[in-house]
């Protein structure tokens, strides 16, 4: 347990100091996150313009809370990057294991996801003319960790895929996030679609826990929202599954044929 801390620690301080030398504090503020609070805004206009405001409010919770899945997701890029630039099999060969490596080698997208989540939690609904209900809305913020943590292990079974057939990871990475937009109940209900593919989005994260952020912020009672609470997290643990049993797969291969150190 105290090596994977170390390693988280060394995670996330490889990570900011990789985000360092891409922004500053004003370009990652007044760039990247006024960019992904426009894009909330910008859904969540177009659902008063096609609804009313009760539209707008859902679009907007569902857009919000989204924001936290595309970030994770960026894992697919920082693990494709490490294959690209020949360092994956440095990874590979720690003491401690190359799984809490893998998987802990984007968690500074974890921490930026949850500030611009909770940001635009915070300033858009007002902003917009959609308060939310408070104290029910503290309630459901803490959720968004829950629902960062299941995004993350999708991502890092997703950066599988991008690992093993270069120069996908782009391609990956926006499937994945949009995905889950398009189909998670995060613009229209999961109700509204064919019985085999509503089975199917169960699946991906933060479907049960943006349900449970609106039940939260619906009253709904406390056993329905720890029920999809506890469907969120089993299907992040899933998804762990899935990251840990590829990467071994891929790690195993390629220490025997000598793949996983050519870069892309």
């Amino acid at each position: 347990m105290r090596a994977t801390l170390r390693i988280v620690r060394e995670s996330l301080i490889l990570g900011f100091a990789e985000m360092r030398a891409v922004y500053t504090w004003r370009t990652w503020t007044f760039g990247w996150l006024v960019r992904l609070l426009c894009q909330a805004a910008f859904y969540a206009l177009l659902g008063r313009y096609v609804g009313d405001d009760a539209t707008m409010r859902y679009v907007l919770v569902g857009n919000i809370v989204v924001l936290a899945c595309m970030e994770a997701t960026i894992v697919v890029i920082s693990l494709a990057g490490e294959r690209r630039i020949g360092t994956l099999p440095l990874l590979a060969i720690t003491p401690s294991g190359h799984l809490p490596v893998y998987l802990g080698r984007g968690l500074q997208w974890t921490a930026t996801g949850l500030t611009s989540s909770l940001v635009a939690w915070c300033a858009l609904p007002p902003l917009l003319g959609a308060p939310l209900p408070w104290p029910r809305a503290a309630y459901a913020a803490p959720v968004i960790v829950l629902i960062l943590a299941s995004s993350y292990g999708y991502g890092c079974a997703l950066a599988g895929v991008a690992l093993r057939t270069r120069g996908v990871e782009w391609l990956v990475l926006n499937l994945a996030y949009g995905i889950v937009m398009t189909f998670g109940g995060v613009n229209v209900p999961v109700t509204v679609w064919p019985a085999p593919l509503r089975i199917a989005v169960n699946a991906l994260p933060v479907v049960h826990g943006l349900q449970a952020v609106r039940g939260i912020l619906d009253g709904a009672p406390p056993g329905h929202v720890l029920r999809l609470l506890g469907a969120e997290a089993l299907v992040g643990a899933s998804w762990y599954a899935v990251a840990a049993l590829s990467m071994e797969r891929l790690v195993s291969a390629g220490r025997r044929d000598g793949s996983l150190g050519h870069a892309g």
